[in-house]
């Protein structure tokens, strides 16, 4: 029976064990040239600085925040140390403020066995910082030293140790609209883009519109829009109604908005919106109409009327006729400014033929109280009737002058007869 050894497999075996050995020995060979040391540098604590006074959170960084930092350095040896130097080399987003007389560097006098002290700094968090987990290098140097033989024997500590520190971004909302100026009394249409502008994502956001006392929301007003990321913007679609009682002016609606950072802890921010109503002037609200006309054979008159029945004034009127011949050539007269529930007429002499209908256009012109310019034009049909009462009673009147003759006449004739009769009588 013959065996066969694979050469390969012992090779691999040996292959094997030599990499271990390395490995081993690597080890122990920086195990022997690394210092040990007896000082001991804790993580860090912080703080942050000048908190606002509805803070509720000091142990959460933010950009733009201002930190105290400290760190706790523990002698843990028996022996004393002397002339401790903690160093800090701050990376971005830290920037290091001077707070000790060596900037970034803490200085520790003497600690005995066993004696712990604070390291103290203060650092500003770049305001453009994004959200994530930054590293700060701590340098210690320190001198031990112990008396052996009556001789005092001195050592030098020097180790670095690299911390990691959270910082969270926070949202921040921007809130505009696809108008600025909305009419009156009509319900508008609005768009609101609301966008995160801020370096923080935001969760559960919740956004609550209040109208004010003359516009006020119509349907939903409360929205919830689930996350919005950083620079991403969404869109809320809503109606604002303007009472009849508001007047020319801005008026605000306010956008509550609440959500949860990064951090995990709730936000919320108050947004007014700006709105400027503008009322409107509808046409229906400015009435043309033929107030009164007569027929004269030497020059008829028409006389048009003007009626604002709006709550707003209107301005500078120009009324303009078409369709009739204007004895002076007077097409055009000026009314000026007509306030609410207010009128005006204008007479026009003109040249007609009796019992002729004729369709005379009116036209107006006028402003609003922001020079927005409008026309509204109406046409009338209007006959000129000759008015026979009059005339009848001119023929009444000359009967009566004529009878009257006559019978002035007739007394008179009457009278005279009898006067020659009496002279008669007297004469025989």
């Amino acid at each position: 029976m013959k065996y066969i050894i694979n050469k390969n497999s012992k090779r691999t075996k040996n292959n094997k064990y030599n990499f271990f050995g390395v490995v081993l020995g690597v080890i122990s060979l920086i195990l022997l040239i690394m210092p040990v040391s007896a000082m001991q540098i804790d993580s860090p604590q912080y703080r942050v600085d000048k908190l606002t006074p509805d803070e509720t959170y000091p142990q959460i960084i933010h950009p733009g925040d201002t930190v105290d930092i400290w760190f706790k350095i523990t002698n843990d040896d028996d022996d004393n140390v002397k002339d401790v130097k903690i160093t800090v080399s701050p990376n971005y987003p830290f920037e290091l403020k001077q707070v000790n007389p060596i900037e970034g560097t803490a200085e520790i006098s003497h600690l005995n066995g066993g004696e712990s002290d604070n390291a103290y700094f203060k650092f500003h968090i770049n305001d453009n910082t994004q959200s994530g987990t930054y590293r700060i290098n701590v340098n210690l140097m320190a001198t031990k030293y112990k008396k052996e033989d009556g001789e005092i024997v001195e050592s030098q500590i020097n180790f670095t140790k690299i911390y990691y520190i959270n910082i969270y971004s926070v949202a921040k909302f921007e809130l505009n609209s696809n108008k600025d100026t909305i009419s009156s009394p009509d319900a508008n249409d609005i768009q609101l883009y609301i966008k995160n502008k801020g370096n923080g994502n935001a969760k559960a956001v919740v956004v609550n519109f209040r109208g004010s006392d003359n516009v006020n929301i119509v349907g939903p007003t409360t929205f919830y829009l689930n996350s919005i990321n950083s620079k991403i913007n969404k869109v809320i679609s809503t109606q604002l109604y303007v009472t009849p009682k508001a007047e020319d002016k801005v008026y605000p609606i306010t956008a509550s908005i609440s959500w949860v950072g990064e951090d995990g802890a709730p936000y919320n921010s108050t947004i007014p919106i700006n709105i400027k109503v503008i009322k409107t002037i509808p046409n229906n609200t400015v009435l043309l109409y033929v107030d009164s006309y007569k027929y004269n054979p030497q020059g008829s008159e028409i006389t048009i009327g003007v009626a604002n029945r709006g709550a707003t004034t209107v301005k500078h009127c120009i009324l303009k006729i078409d369709g009739i011949k204007e004895l002076n050539n007077n097409y055009i007269k000026y009314i000026g400014d007509l306030e609410e529930d207010d009128y005006d007429t204008v007479t026009f002499d003109v040249n007609v033929h009796p019992n002729e209908s004729i369709p005379i256009t009116v036209e107006l012109r006028y402003f609003d109280n922001y020079n927005n310019e409008y026309i509204i034009s109406k046409t009338h049909a209007v006959t000129f009737e000759e008015e026979l009462k009059e005339q009848s009673e001119v023929y009444y009147a000359i009967i009566i002058i004529l009878l009257v003759t006559i019978l002035l006449a007739y007394y008179l004739y009457k009278r005279n007869k009898r006067k020659k009769l009496e002279k008669g009588f007297e004469e025989e």
